[in-house]
């Protein structure tokens, strides 16, 4: 079927989003509302409605891909989740970068009165949180639909300005996680969480459209951020709320991603995608 590029971004994009938005926010009104008690909800019913909701994305892309090109353009996107040939400069920065910030961040944090620098949980269960934080922290759940956000957001612009533009549509997903009382984000200043959000994100583009657009590249990303935050105590969730912590990782980040941004070829094109036509499906 031949359209053009920037008006199947366009649609592909406006059934995207809504779904993304509407799916996560509709499932964590219940536990926004159970924590501020105007409904009765226990607590694990209100992590399984935390956790529907972060899949949120992953169905969103599912039902757009569909839309978009049926059951042969779902199996051809998914299929870059296995896209494993990764070369070693992209596998290390996905798997070391973050922690490494985030080991930085945590020794500045106890220098500037934090908690003590060390490991928040025991190196013996590294390996299983890991995997807990790929299939249930985000990483699945999330980054199969932001590829698909970040292919059609490239259309007719540069990809720099389409990787800082999703990074503010993701902070701004997040946003309803900010009033549920105990959730990470609820402890977070935004306006920190949606410099770290947009730093993050241009760091994952660009491991995604280096390495061929791997969705595994920007899986092992995210499941490495959420590894880190339970590896180093950067979020104070005490009454205090001692934000240092978070806002030095956030810094640090924005940092990366600046120097990222400066060096790689994929950001230092003037080239962006043809918005005129194209064959789609």
């Amino acid at each position: 079927m031949k359209m053009s590029v920037g008006v199947s971004s366009k649609r592909s994009l406006r059934l995207f989003f809504p779904l993304a938005f509407v799916i996560a926010w509709g499932f964590w009104l219940v536990p926004l509302l159970g924590s501020r008690g105007v409904l009765t909800v226990s607590g694990g019913a209100q992590m399984a409605f935390l956790i529907a909701g972060s899949y949120a994305p992953f169905l969103a892309v599912f039902i757009a891909l569909l839309r978009d090109g049926g059951w042969s353009a779902l199996g051809r996107f998914a299929s870059r989740a296995l896209r494993w040939r990764i070369a070693l400069r992209y596998l290390l920065a996905a798997l070391l970068l973050i922690p490494a910030l985030g080991l930085v961040a945590a020794w500045v944090y106890a220098s500037l009165g934090g908690p003590a620098f060390a490991l928040a949980v025991p190196a013996g269960q590294i390996p299983l949180l890991f995997a807990m934080m790929l299939f249930m922290g985000g990483a699945v759940n999330e980054e199969f639909g932001w590829a698909y956000a970040i292919d059609n957001l490239q259309r007719g612009r540069r990809l720099l300005p389409a990787a800082v533009m999703l990074g503010v549509i993701w902070a701004c997903w997040h946003l309803p996680l900010f009033f549920i009382v105990g959730v990470t984000q609820s402890f977070l200043p935004f306006w920190a969480f949606a410099i770290f959000a947009v730093a993050l994100r241009v760091l994952f583009v660009w491991a995604y459209e280096s390495t061929g657009k791997s969705i595994l590249a920007t899986l092992l990303f995210h499941t490495t951020l959420n590894l880190t935050l339970n590896l180093f105590v950067l979020v104070d969730r005490s009454p205090q709320r001692n934000e240092r912590g978070f806002i030095v990782f956030a810094l640090l980040a924005l940092g990366a991603a600046a120097a990222v941004a400066l060096a790689s070829r994929c950001y230092r094109s003037t080239a962006a995608l043809p918005a005129a036509s194209a064959e789609e499906g």
